[in-house]
């Protein structure tokens, strides 16, 4: 379990803090801020490998990351929902949940490929709001393997990747950063991480494809849009859910379709239909590495804690 380090302070019902972060105030207390975080830079020549390594084959090829989700089944009970409740659980039917939808994806969201030394691997990743105007986010398991493991290599990023299209290109990673607790002892309820990527033509990846903002202290019962790139589907999925609280650092929401490949998958309050961003309030990933079946998936509680970790990923950018 966690322990808080510091919640920025903000005044009012909820105001927006500088940097473009969503802070509800009930939550909101003055702390020393401590850095947490540690991370790994990239060289320039790395960079341009991990440019040439993911040719479309290799695009085609790679697999989800490890994870109960990446072996989730397509058939059989654990494929969808209970016929009748879980001991201490409400009443959930494959009528109840919500179906996840195939679409063309949006600029904002992508893959994310890397090796981790077990193969070729993917993820979602999101373009989130920094003084950077560089940072990605997505779940920490997919950058780096956690206790007794390290960082991926050969990181690179599609936006909108859709049945092997690539309409904004390849932008390889110049840092990976995720907390110190994940880092050193696998704890779920810290399982974000960020990513760095170079520019491409001279043009930072906010000024390309914009950008989503940060969302923290938001509590749970949240509408949410939650999209993503699922190993059974060549194409994104997108689902609009609401969140619960599963535990005291953990949200869940209930979503069909959701199988291996989808860690890192941005959770969207207020999503906005027409510049199609809204703001991160938490990503696929946490508890059993955001889920044992495809249906369920859970997040780590978006609190000050994740607002300094970009703020660490933001300075190192």
């Amino acid at each position: 379990m966690r322990v808080t380090y510091a919640v920025v302070a903000v005044t009012g019902v909820a105001a927006v803090a500088t940097g473009g972060v969503l802070v509800s105030q009930g939550h909101a207390r003055t702390h020393t801020v401590v850095d947490t975080s540690t991370s790994q830079q990239i060289s320039s020549a790395e960079a341009q490998d991990a440019e040439k390594y993911w040719t479309p084959q290799r695009l085609a090829s790679a697999t989800p990351v490890g994870g109960p989700k990446a072996a989730a089944p397509t058939s059989g009970p654990s494929a969808s929902p209970p016929a009748s409740p879980q001991m201490g659980e409400r009443s959930v039917t494959a009528q109840s949940v919500p179906k996840s939808v195939a679409f063309g994806g949006i600029p904002t969201l992508g893959a994310v490929f890397f090796n981790n030394g077990s193969g070729n691997h993917y993820c979602t990743a999101s373009v989130v709001h920094s003084y950077s105007k560089s940072l990605l986010l997505t779940a920490a398991h997919c950058i780096h393997g956690g206790r007794g493991g390290g960082y991926a290599h050969n990181v690179a990023f599609v936006p909108k990747f859709d049945n092997g299209k690539r309409p904004y290109g390849v932008w390889s990673a110049k840092m990976l950063l995720v907390d110190r607790r994940w880092a050193s002892k696998s704890d779920p309820d810290l399982d974000y991480g960020f990513i760095a990527v170079n520019t491409r033509g001279g043009r930072k990846i906010e000024q390309v494809v914009g950008y989503n903002k940060l969302a923290i202290n938001q509590g749970s019962g949240k509408w949410v849009n939650v999209a993503g790139y699922p190993s059974r589907s060549n194409r994104p999925i997108f689902c609009k859910t609401k969140t619960v609280k599963a535990f005291k650092y953990q949200l869940r929401m209930d979503c069909s379709g959701f199988y291996g490949g989808t860690s890192g998958s941005p959770w969207l309050l207020w999503y906005n239909t027409r510049s199609h961003t809204g703001y991160i309030n938490g990503v696929i990933g946490g508890y059993q590495e955001g889920g044992s079946v495809s249906w369920r998936s859970y997040s780590p509680y978006f609190d000050g804690d994740v607002y300094n970790l970009r703020k660490s990923a933001d300075s190192r950018a």
